[in-house]
């Protein structure tokens, strides 16, 4: 399988309003692409390719599944190859930054506690959270929340990420620095982005325009 995502003339989410304009676009396993997009949108094509709704017409197919059509423990286990960070970030208010990755492993990725924690451990670290282990989401910082949002779509090691916006108030040098990591602790990256970003179009494979011209390589 060459593809891990492919949408084929989809028109919106099942019982929501159409778009305009059918999406067809496909991204080759080892990618990062970027669309270039409003929230409207973005929004509703990420939770597409994660299964939580199924398409209005059209066809979506992504590691090898068409997620939509997934019975509840199938699509948990399609899941598990995926990391995902919408917004406005998904953390859990009432657990600290690390119980917010650490959760996941044990629960989504099947992992040990002890095995949950060590990868807590080494993403903390590489990510550097580590001082912000103990603090809940509320108390930190937009940039920090960001960063963990992050964090948390790479802790499994995902063979695809999905991100909304990401790290829209982090500073160039560090923007640059976890794009890197994205790259090297994930295969495949899809980033939905609300803003012509310089920094996302260099890490870039390819570049995708959606508005209301339709759904098209950026110029």
């Amino acid at each position: 399988m060459n593809d891990v995502i492919e949408f084929d003339h989809v028109q919106g989410e099942r019982a929501e309003l159409k778009w305009e304009r059918p999406v067809s676009f496909t991204m080759p396993r080892g990618a990062l692409h970027l669309i270039r997009t409003r929230s409207t949108w973005s929004s509703p094509l990420l939770r597409l390719c994660l299964g939580f709704s199924e398409p209005s017409g059209g066809r979506v197919r992504v590691l090898g599944h068409e997620p939509g059509t997934l019975g509840r423990h199938a699509v948990r286990d399609f899941r598990r190859g995926m990391g995902c960070a919408l917004e406005p970030d998904g953390l859990v208010a009432n657990l600290t930054l690390r119980m917010n990755l650490t959760v996941p492993l044990v629960f989504a990725s099947g992992l040990t506690t002890a095995e949950a924690s060590e990868r807590t451990d080494q993403i903390l670290d590489i990510m550097h959270l580590t001082i912000w282990e103990n603090s809940r989401p509320a108390s930190m910082p937009l940039e920090v929340r960001q960063t963990a949002a992050l964090a948390r779509a790479l802790s499994s090691r995902p063979a695809l990420v999905l991100l909304e916006n990401p790290l829209a108030s982090v500073d160039t040098r560090e923007t640059r620095r976890l794009l890197s990591l994205c790259r090297a602790q994930c295969e495949s990256l899809l980033i939905a982005t609300h803003r012509k970003d310089g920094i996302l179009h260099e890490f870039a494979d390819a570049v995708w325009e959606w508005d209301d011209d339709g759904f098209r390589v950026a110029a």
